[in-house]
């Protein structure tokens, strides 16, 4: 079915209170398998309080009142051997550099999932399940930031949704409420610095200093922080400062060609198609926003 041969269950066990893989809580899933050195890989890094967001929003997706909740990606675990209970669903943090290989063998065994996965990659997934977006970063605890998606056999046939709920719950979490900010300056149009000159030379701009223009300076006297400029700055004239600025507003256009690439004539066929299909079930009316106007001429 997905071009590779994916071993199946022989048995699907019933599982049990000693099943390593039925999750209860985070601190005993983190201490069962590493004592003293539990944080071992990236699955464990992940925030309990997102994890919990996780699961609420997959109660939401599906009645989980009867199930079990199963984590199978932890250090030295074998996915395909553990024991998978009737009852049971996968919530997990899997690895990333086989997550389709994964997904595709739940899939074929007809094991619930909701799996945390790659921000961009995720829809290397969509032939066998269904790729869930939320176009949010998460922090783990070990400070990474990993833009991520989500996989899930939850929702019948449909390839890809949009996850805004799901979104906004992992972005309420304490741990992902952006740290303190630090302190933001803004400083006079006759200090240049670097930066300046970086965005200048990005605008194509020819600007140029001389030596009897300017004068080096490490600080400014009325900086809050003592030592606040980040290295050597120059101290320019007011007349070169506007020159700087306008320097710095400028654009060269033409230097990036943007090349486009049309659809071949396979490839409008499989639209037109679509857009028949679509046509005969009323899905190309609603998606296209002219229900119930006139298609072929008329006001």
């Amino acid at each position: 079915m997905f071009g590779e041969y994916i071993p199946r269950l022989a048995k699907r066990p019933s599982g049990g209170s000693q099943n390593p893989i039925v999750f209860r809580d985070y601190e005993s899933f983190v201490a069962k398998f590493a004592e003293g050195n539990a944080k071992t890989t990236d699955d464990c890094y992940t925030p309990k309080d997102v994890y919990e967001a996780v699961v609420e929003y997959v109660s939401t997706v599906c009645d989980m009142s009867e199930k079990v909740i199963l984590r199978p990606f932890y250090p030295g675990g074998d996915y395909i051997n553990a024991e998978y209970p009737e009852n049971g669903i996968v919530i997990d943090n899997p690895p990333f550099s086989m997550f389709t290989k994964i997904c595709r063998w739940y899939s074929t065994n007809d094991i619930p999932f909701f799996l945390f996965g790659p921000g961009l990659t995720i829809a290397s997934a969509c032939k066998c399940c269904t790729e869930v977006i939320i176009n949010e970063s998460v922090t783990f605890e070990n400070g990474a930031s990993v833009r991520l998606n989500f996989a899930s056999n939850l929702y019948g046939d449909t390839i890809i949704t949009t996850a805004p709920r799901l979104g906004r719950m992992i972005a309420a979490c304490s741990s992902q409420r952006p740290k303190k900010p630090l302190p933001s300056f803004e400083y006079p149009s006759e200090v240049l610095s670097v930066s300046d000159m970086q965005t200048i030379a990005r605008n194509g701009i020819e600007f140029s200093v001389k030596r009897d223009e300017c004068r080096i300076i490490k600080d400014l006297d009325c900086h809050p922080k003592k030592g606040g400029l980040l290295g050597d700055h120059l101290l320019i004239s007011t007349a070169k400062a506007r020159e700087k600025e306008e320097a710095k507003s400028k654009r060269q256009t033409g230097e990036k060609t943007v090349t486009p690439i049309p659809l071949s004539e396979r490839e409008k066929k499989i639209v037109s198609q679509l857009n028949q299909d679509n046509y005969g079930n009323g899905d190309y009316l609603r998606t296209s926003g002219i229900e119930g106007q006139q298609l072929h001429g008329g006001t």
